[in-house]
């Protein structure tokens, strides 16, 4: 007998910050984020679209600890948000790359606590693509 799997209707990545705040200002004027949720110094939901959410949560960063975390945005312009990120003074890690043993063409930015957002078009041809 196979049980039934529950649907999942949407999904939130949730990483540790050093500041809300400091953090609300970078996703909302660089990727144009808005907040979903929030309570005041604990946590801040901002929306990427209606089905995911990347959460943040305050608490101290040990600067000896590596920064894990990566937040990834599926777009199919990654060439407009490197002109974007450009024309608001965001450093990235460089010009977007095109990496074919993946089939991505990516480019990264480290957020204020030194987290990695990557910004890729999925290339791969079985990668199911969002409805446009």
């Amino acid at each position: 007998m196979t049980t039934r799997i529950p649907p999942i209707d949407q999904t939130i990545s949730f990483v540790r910050v050093g500041s809300l705040d400091r953090t609300r200002e970078f996703y909302e004027r660089t990727f144009g984020l808005q907040p979903a949720f929030a309570r005041k110094d604990k946590v801040l939901i901002l929306k990427v679209t209606d089905a995911s959410f990347f959460g943040f949560v305050s608490g101290e960063l040990p600067t000896s600890q590596p920064r894990i975390a990566t937040m990834t945005l599926v777009s199919s312009d990654v060439d407009g948000w490197s002109q974007r990120l450009a024309q608001l003074g965001v450093e990235t890690k460089g010009p977007p790359i095109f990496k074919p043993e993946f089939g991505i063409y990516i480019l990264y930015v480290t957020d204020p606590d030194g987290h990695t957002v990557e910004v890729l078009e999925m290339r791969a041809p079985n990668w199911p693509h969002a409805a446009r």
